[in-house]
Order: C-alpha cells, then sequence, then structure tokens
C-alpha cells in the first residue's frame, strides 16, 4: 500500500512539470469549508472539463452540499432556531488562468451558471420545548433553482485552492414545528483544496 501511495505521489509531482495543453480533458476533485449566512457546512464536487485553450478550459461541475444556516439565539426569550439545509448542483463552468507555463503557479478566475435542487428543514425551540419529529412531509418538496457561481483562486501543480461564491435565489423552507412552509436563504461561500488528473500541466520553462 505504501508503494501504491509513493507511486501516486510521484506521478503527481512529475506531472506538474510539463504544460497545460490545448485540446486536453481534464477531471478534478475538491472539498471544502460552507460559509452560508449566519451557519457553517461542508462540501465535495467534481469538476470535468476540456482545455479549449492553454490557459482558458470550459465544463461541467458537479457538487453536494450540507449545512446549518441561519441560526438564530435569542437568551431573553429562550429561543433557538436553526435551518439545515442540503444542496446538490449541476452547473456549466469555465476558467481562465493567468498563466502562460511559465510556472506551477497559475492564479485564475472563472464561474458559471446551472441548476440548484435544496432542500430546508427549519427547527425552533422555545424553552425546554422539543420540536417533534414530522412523519409526514406532504406539504413540502425539495426546489429547483438556476443560479450562478463566482470563483477564484490558483493552482499549484495539480493541486488547486479556491473561493467561490454559490448565488442562490431564496426557496421553501419546512418547519418542523408547526409544519409550515416559509422562505430561506440559500446563497453561500466556499473556501476549498482539492486536486485534478489529466488536462497537461503547469510547468516551468
Amino acid at each position: 500500500m505504501k508503494k501504491i501511495v509513493l507511486l501516486l505521489l510521484s506521478v503527481v509531482m512529475f506531472a506538474g512539470l510539463s504544460a497545460q495543453e490545448q485540446g486536453r480533458i481534464r477531471v478534478g476533485f475538491d472539498g471544502g469549508l460552507d460559509i452560508p449566512n449566519s451557519g457553517v457546512g461542508l462540501g465535495g464536487g467534481l469538476d470535468i472539463r476540456y482545455n479549449i485553450k492553454d490557459n482558458i478550459n470550459v465544463g461541467l461541475k458537479f457538487a453536494g452540499d450540507v449545512m446549518g444556516k441561519n441560526i438564530y439565539v435569542d437568551e431573553s426569550t429562550l429561543t433557538a432556531s436553526v435551518t439545515a439545509g442540503a444542496v446538490s448542483s449541476t452547473l456549466v463552468t469555465g476558467d481562465y488562468y493567468f498563466s502562460k507555463g511559465e510556472s506551477m503557479f497559475a492564479p485564475f478566475v472563472g464561474g458559471g451558471f446551472g441548476l440548484y435542487k435544496i432542500a430546508n428543514v427549519k427547527a425552533t425551540v422555545t424553552g425546554d420545548q422539543v420540536p417533534e419529529l414530522p412523519t409526514n412531509f406532504t406539504n413540502y418538496t425539495p426546489d429547483r433553482k438556476f443560479g450562478a457561481l463566482i470563483r477564484g483562486g490558483f493552482e499549484l501543480g495539480h493541486f488547486r485552492l479556491g473561493l467561490e461564491y454559490n448565488i442562490i435565489p431564496k426557496s421553501a423552507v419546512y418547519e418542523v414545528t408547526d409544519g409550515s412552509v416559509g422562505l430561506a436563504s440559500n446563497s453561500f461561500v466556499k473556501l476549498s483544496l482539492g486536486f485534478y488528473l489529466g488536462g497537461g500541466k503547469w510547468k516551468i520553462q
């Protein structure tokens, strides 16, 4: 097992010495920290892209995120609430790199547009009240919303550090306390770390 891990690391390090190439396909994986409105979460994604130029690529991104958001605490009334959110997305994306192969360090900016599927469930507690979990969700279904992605960061060899902002319209939230359905915010920031395979690499000339 150790030999396999060392071999993979050697391949990744050696791959960082040749240039990104037009006409090549690359596959990337990432995971990171989600920062929604008044909350926190985790998420990850798969990025499949085609290099239309040495420093421009386009492709598809598939991602999934879970988070606790819109956290509210009022100590004076002993009231607290939190919304649990799950988001899956399929986006058409594109990135531009400020690099021409002179270095393994390649800053980038990019963005995308596509479909987000969102499920939000809210729980509110007052005093020592503990809400019962509902058994009937007939009044609530997850929403599908079109949204956008703005991102930037840098790549170093085959590794990638990025900061992105997912812009998603508000959607339905199910309140487990009384069974009502309201609206919840969905946009969030993500700080991610990942790596990619294929597509050529950044080189030192």
